[in-house]
């Protein structure tokens, strides 16, 4: 519509899981996942084309040096346990001394990991604890994303004043509404009076005349709110 500013909508990443196909690439799966995550166009079997790997694996050393050829930014850490919470995730952790995996929660009391061997695991803090070495590797984008100085917030008023007929179809439907709710109103006046004095009294044609005329309040009420809804989907469709 002439005049509305383009809305934006911010989806939190995900960090995928990406398992290892062979016993020594578990580094470089760790790099894929943190380069997916980043939402660099490089995947595990580009990154092993490219790079290789040995019966050994990677080392820290040669895992920061294809982070940042893939145009991350790395920061390698020794840290006590307690430290974890504190680390930027996700991030690559040493695990077990020959294999690593990829760190995206952290607290007190569980730690949630992506393994390249088993997927997804969720760990009490004495669990990460037998395995954690110490050494961590926070990895990061270079590109840094700014809110834009431009944004304008858009309030309510200015959003429907670029609808055409919205002024006229709101108070048709507030005109309708308040029809309604009279009926509505009128419909237990009514029956109590049907109650109170028809029935006692036993006049069958005053209660004929009332049980007709309750008929047609709840014809008109229908025909009404049928109506309504019509002019609420008119509007919705040509304007």
């Amino acid at each position: 519509m002439t005049g509305i500013k383009q809305l934006k909508f911010d989806f939190r990443r995900r960090i995928p899981v990406i398992l290892q196909t062979e016993t020594a690439e578990c580094g470089l799966a760790c790099l894929a996942m943190m380069l997916g995550y980043y939402d660099k166009n490089t995947n595990l079997f580009e990154l092993r084309s490219q790079y290789g790997t040995s019966s050994r694996g990677v080392t820290l050393h040669t895992l920061i040096s294809i982070a940042n050829d893939c145009g991350l930014i790395t920061r390698p850490l020794s840290l006590e346990l307690d430290e974890v919470p504190q680390l930027r995730l996700p991030c690559i952790l040493h695990w077990d001394f020959n294999h690593f995996v990829v760190l995206t929660h952290a607290s007190e009391k569980q730690f949630i990991i992506h393994d390249p061997a088993f997927g997804k695991r969720k760990l009490s803090r004495a669990e990460f604890s037998n395995h954690f070495t110490g050494v961590a590797l926070e990895v990061w984008s270079e590109v840094k994303f700014e809110k834009s100085n431009n944004e304008n917030t858009i309030s309510l008023y200015e959003t429907l004043k670029h609808i055409s007929g919205i002024k006229g179809a709101l108070v048709k439907i507030f005109a309708l509404s308040m029809l309604i709710e009279l009926i509505a109103l009128l419909m237990p006046i009514g029956t109590q009076l049907v109650m109170d004095h028809v029935m006692q009294a036993k006049d069958q044609s005053l209660l004929l005349i009332i049980c007709i005329g309750l008929f047609l309040f709840t014809l008109f009420r229908t025909m009404v709110s049928m109506f309504r809804a019509w002019v609420f989907l008119e509007n919705e469709l040509f304007n």
